[in-house]
């Protein structure tokens, strides 16, 4: 190889690694942005009864993340393994009656579970969610979500304890149950935090409405008549 043949090559796999660097910075400093704050994550285990404790700093304000929890029209996206979701008819005014079927991983482990939640917002601004026992694969289940607006950001107390009513193989093992939920509530904390950030950031104002194309009648480009024909 030439002296200036490996001059170039030289100059072009530096500027390649640098690139590749910037980008790796960049990364690594937007996760840092969207990376929140866990603060403590337990979940203990007594008499077949698991019990969550999550305790975090998300980097969003309160009142996106209060309306991502609430949306429970898609509530299906602060979890990959929700793989069904749907509203179901009220039985009572203020209450949401959630019904989900989640995709339950653990070890070689795996199973559907059917589980339906009636969730409302109590006087003190807590989300309150407890299991609907004849129409889930559960005994019993209660969960709180406590928002506290801190600024921009939001402190968000998780609390639960949940009894399930299917059988679980000695195989698996409830440490791993319990490592396979902590993991998965952790995870829902990251969701829950970018899609609120989108949200936060799209900050739409009305003049951004989207108008029908159906209500709309365009005129044509030009109101003149094109003259086709050769001169």
């Amino acid at each position: 190889m030439s002296r200036s043949r490996w001059l170039q090559w030289s100059r072009l796999t530096s500027k390649t690694r640098f690139l590749l660097a910037m980008a790796l910075l960049i990364d690594l400093l937007a996760f840092k942005v969207l990376a929140y704050e866990l603060h403590q994550a337990d979940v203990t285990e007594r008499n077949g009864v698991f019990k969550i404790q999550l305790t975090a700093i998300l980097n969003t304000p309160a009142e996106y993340i209060r309306q991502v929890l609430t949306d429970y029209s898609h509530i299906y996206r602060l979890s990959s393994s929700i793989i069904e979701s749907e509203v179901l008819p009220s039985v009572q005014v203020g209450v949401t009656r959630i019904r989900t079927r989640v995709l339950a991983c653990a070890s070689v482990f795996c199973r559907e579970i059917e589980r339906v939640d009636a969730i409302h917002t109590l006087a003190s601004g807590v989300v309150f969610a407890e299991v609907v026992p004849e129409l889930s694969e559960f005994r019993s289940g209660q969960a709180t979500w406590t928002i506290k607006a801190m600024d921009d950001r939001t402190k968000i107390v998780y609390s639960a304890t949940v009894e399930p009513d299917f059988y679980i193989p000695p195989i698996v093992g409830i440490p791993v149950i319990r490592n396979s939920l902590k993991d998965e509530y952790i995870a829902t904390f990251g969701r829950l935090e970018k899609i609120a950030r989108v949200n936060a950031e799209r900050d739409w104002s009305e003049e951004h409405t989207v108008v029908s194309a159906a209500n709309n009648n365009p005129s044509a480009p030009c109101s003149k008549k094109l003259n086709t024909g050769l001169q």
